[in-house]
């Protein structure tokens, strides 16, 4: 299959559904990604930047998926280390008790969000968190990570101005990166949406791989991915100007 975009420097972008696409790839180092969420957790999803005349707006056309699916998804990939997900909560324990084969479950982690969306209801609390499945490939019995004895807690707050409606923030992954992964390694997201997994990977100096339905995100990932950084130790900068479209403070919703 030909990639939609290709910097030819390790960072693949393939419009499709990665049903299609994961039979026909090598093995990778590491995968990261954000499966969608189940229906009743989109049902009454908002976000900040779209509005109506009747305040938040819905986000509609999600697809839903559920954990037998992350397992025929994961099974399918070939990884030598590590695999995390952002997914439901009520995704873990089935994770869990009956891992995708080639997979063992590791820990459940959370990614804590000091800024996240009200309860709008008003009658019970709101949520501030999301689950993190975090699990090891079969092919290595020796896990090794870069962050020591941490926990796997991560604070970052959630962004309000998105290039995907359930977009990750850049600084989250660009944890994952540096906590999990070394220089050179290939990382895999078969659910790519904006492309945020394969700019934290460019950033500090890994390949990656991306697979994304929707065109349209296919195409900002790509633009996203055109910037030009420059990475020395902990140090990184954007060495071109950034326009509004890659400014995560910007407003997109207008």
């Amino acid at each position: 299959m030909t990639p939609y975009y290709d910097d030819g420097d390790g960072h693949v972008i393939y419009h499709a559904d990665c049903r299609e696409v994961l039979p026909n790839l090598d093995v990778v180092d590491h995968v990261m990604t954000d499966p969608p969420y189940s229906e009743d957790t989109h049902a009454g999803a908002r976000t900040f930047t779209e509005t109506s005349n009747r305040g938040p707006k819905l986000l509609v056309n999600f697809m839903s998926i559920n954990p037998s699916v992350i397992n025929e998804i994961l099974s399918q990939i070939k990884a030598r280390r590590w695999g995390l997900l952002t997914v439901d909560w009520q995704h873990v324990l089935p994770l869990k008790q009956l891992p995708p084969k080639g997979w063992k479950f590791v820990r459940h982690g959370i990614w804590v969000k000091p800024n996240p969306m009200p309860q709008l209801t008003g009658d019970r609390p709101g949520s501030g968190w999301e689950a993190i499945a975090i699990l090891h490939s079969d092919l290595s019995s020796h896990m090794q990570w870069n962050g020591g004895g941490i926990p796997a807690v991560w604070v970052h707050n959630k962004i309000t101005a998105k290039f995907h409606p359930t977009g990750k923030p850049e600084p989250l992954l660009q944890e994952w990166v540096k906590k999990f992964t070394d220089p050179g390694e290939t990382i895999l997201d078969p659910f790519a949406g904006s492309c945020t997994t394969l700019v934290a990977a460019k950033q500090f100096g890994r390949r990656a791989i991306g697979i994304e339905i929707e065109e349209k995100y296919c195409e900002i990932g790509a633009k996203r991915l055109q910037q030009n950084y420059l990475f020395t130790g902990d140090q990184l900068k954007v060495k071109a100007d950034k326009s509004s479209l890659f400014d995560e403070n910007a407003d997109h919703s207008k």
